[in-house]
Formats: structure tokens, C-alpha cells, sequence
């Protein structure tokens, strides 16, 4: 467990601050810096280098740099997260860094320094008790406008506002792992598994994505394949395939560039039916309804507005 006393010199740099309401995720993440978050609705699963830990509302964690990180929404709620990126000390060598959500090759090898590694490799997870909620909301949100205004004195104010969320993150501590995945070392098993999520997000969804085409591009049997699927992320490699799909067009019909017969070519469904079928399976709604909840709802309002919806009225104008 990190000691907070040994916290006492930081000086945090925030990189980027986001809010994102997502209605099913399986995404797959590895960042140069430390991030927070704090699940303010839904669950999901967070696969932190092979090991799950099942996240729910009030719950917050801190992600150290270069950990792999897969996330897998649960049940029908939207998962609601906000999110900081981070560094625990400002640096003029580190400053010119910026967050992406796909590391180019010169970032996969950057190393960190002593200083800033002070999570030793280890994510930390807090449940905040009910009480402290609607105050870690309120400051969070806060920092967002801050972030997003850039005003004089900024940079002071993501300072105190990230320092905040680390400390009610690590006063909260506690291990909601099961003994089986406490255990559970980063295994070759989890290797594959990471292969095989790259080479389904790399893909063109519109093509063959069975569990044999997937296994024998990363050189394993499918047999064995779908077992650690299972196994690590508590889903079927099938699953998994339709879920990066939903989620890929989630993402097309918000940008509102595609109606929803485009969406369902684009993203590999068989017919129109299917993909209605579908995606009104995982998110409980039919993916008209969707935009013309949603998606026609977020084009028609300003940013502080579109922000308050997601937030549920939190959010500070």
C-alpha cells in the first residue's frame, strides 16, 4: 500500500482532464502517465495487466504509467467515468508529452524515472464512502471547467484539485480482488490475450473476425484461445468481438456522420436486423433510438450543457 506521507512533496501535472459516459465498453489502454478515475455510474470489470478487479459507482482508482488495462462495462447501466491523467511531479522533460489513447512506438519506450514511480508498478483503489461522494464529484467536475477555460492561475488549480482526488483515493484504500487474481502474476497466457485484443481494435471490422482467424494470427490454438478469454476477462473471445463492435458504433453515430444502415456495414454486421438485434441486446435501447436520444440530444447542446447531462447536473457553469 503507498504511504501518503510519502506524498508530501508532489507536485502534480494534469495532462488531461475528460469525462466519458460510455453504454458499453471493452476498450484496451496503456498510458504514459498515472490516471485517475472514479466510476460516478455503472460497473465494469478493469483487467489490470491479467488481473480483474470489478469496479463499481464510488469506487476510484489510480492506474500507474505503462500498466495494460482492459475495461469491460457490466450490466445496462451506463458506465460514467471521470478521468485525470497525471504526473505526480511537473517536469519541463515530461511536460511535452501528450495524452493519446494510442502509444506510438518512441512512447512504448519510455521509462520512469525513481521520483515519479511512486504507485511502484501497483494500481490503487479506493471506495469512497457515500458522505465524501457528492464533495469528490463536486471538486472533480470543477477541475474539468478549469481544465477546459484555461484562466488565469490553471495550472495551481489542477494542482490542488488532482492532489485531492489522490488523497481521497489512498485515505479509501482497499482490495476488492478475489484470492484466485491476488495470486495471478502478468502470465504468457495474458500476453496472447493482450495480442489478440491489438489485433481485433487494429482491424478492419468489416472483415472474417472468428475466434480461428484470430487465433491463428497470433500463432495459438483457438481452443486454448477462448479458454484464457474466458478465464482473464470473464467473457467469451466472441463476446468480446461484438462488443468492440457496439462500442465502434456508438462511436460512428455520435460523430454524426453515418446513419444507422452505414454504421451496421461499417462495423461488420451481417444485415441491418442483426445489428438492431444486437446492439438493443447490450445496451437496452435499438440503435434508433440511440440517435435520436443521444445522439441528436448531444449535437443540439453547448459543451457546459452536454457535460451536465452526462454529469447528471453536477457540472458547474
Amino acid at each position: 500500500m503507498v504511504d501518503i506521507a510519502g506524498l508530501e512533496q508532489i507536485s502534480p501535472y494534469v495532462r488531461m482532464v475528460r469525462l466519458k459516459k460510455e453504454a458499453s465498453m471493452s476498450g484496451k489502454w496503456r498510458d504514459i502517465d498515472n490516471v485517475f478515475t472514479y466510476i460516478a455510474s455503472g460497473s465494469a470489470d478493469f483487467i489490470l495487466d491479467g488481473v480483474r478487479c470489478p469496479l463499481h459507482a464510488g469506487n476510484a482508482i489510480i492506474i500507474p504509467p505503462f500498466m495494460t488495462h482492459v475495461i469491460i462495462s457490466k450490466g445496462t447501466e451506463a458506465l460514467i467515468q471521470y478521468i485525470v491523467h497525471f504526473d505526480f511531479h511537473e517536469s519541463e522533460e515530461r511536460k511535452c508529452l501528450v495524452h493519446k489513447d494510442v502509444l506510438d512506438e518512441d512512447e512504448k519506450q519510455l521509462t520512469i524515472s525513481d521520483r515519479e514511480n511512486l504507485l511502484k508498478g501497483q494500481a490503487v483503489i479506493g471506495e469512497i464512502p457515500e458522505g465524501d461522494r457528492n464533495q469528490l464529484i463536486f471538486g472533480y467536475l470543477n477541475l474539468l471547467k478549469e481544465f477546459d477555460e484555461n484562466r488565469l492561475g490553471r495550472n495551481l488549480i489542477l494542482k490542488a484539485g488532482c492532489t485531492e482526488l489522490i488523497v481521497a483515493t489512498l485515505r479509501n484504500c482497499v482490495d476488492i480482488r478475489g484470492e484466485q487474481d491476488r495470486n495471478r502474476k502478468k502470465t504468457k497466457s495474458w500476453i496472447h490475450i493482450e495480442n489478440a485484443m491489438d489485433y481485433i481494435l487494429g482491424c478492419d471490422l468489416t472483415g472474417n473476425l472468428s475466434n480461428e482467424r484470430i487465433a491463428a494470427a497470433i500463432g495459438v490454438s483457438t481452443n486454448y484461445l477462448t479458454s484464457m478469454f474466458q478465464t482473464y476477462l470473464g467473457i467469451s473471445l466472441h463476446k468480446y468481438v461484438v462488443n468492440v463492435r457496439i462500442e465502434r458504433a456508438q462511436q460512428m453515430m455520435l460523430s454524426g456522420k453515418v446513419n444507422v444502415t452505414e454504421t451496421a456495414n461499417r462495423t461488420g454486421f451481417s444485415s441491418i436486423h442483426v445489428f438492431s438485434k444486437t446492439f438493443k441486446s447490450i445496451l437496452g435501447i435499438s440503435p434508433s433510438q440511440f440517435m435520436d436520444e443521444i445522439v441528436t440530444k448531444n449535437n443540439g447542446t453547448d459543451r457546459a450543457e452536454h457535460l451536465k447531462n452526462i454529469a447528471g447536473g453536477f457540472y458547474v457553469d
